[in-house]
């Protein structure tokens, strides 16, 4: 696997890490109160940042997984 995976408590909340070691890409989420921030970045520059609610995140995290 040539992924690597960071978690981390910060003030706000969790700020979780996903990096593609072979793309040099890398994808951040962290929950900020009531909204989680996404944000990812091509080879060190940052190229989107999105903030949905919580809830919807938990509930496109379920229908991803589910069969």
């Amino acid at each position: 696997m040539n992924y690597e995976y960071k978690e981390k408590e910060k003030k706000n909340g969790l700020y979780v890490s996903i990096r593609d070691k072979g793309e040099n890409s890398l994808l951040e989420v962290e929950r900020k109160g009531n909204q989680v921030e996404i944000v990812t970045y091509v080879r060190n520059e940052k190229t989107t940042k999105f903030t949905i609610p919580v809830e919807l995140f938990e509930k496109m995290s379920k229908g991803m997984i589910q069969d």
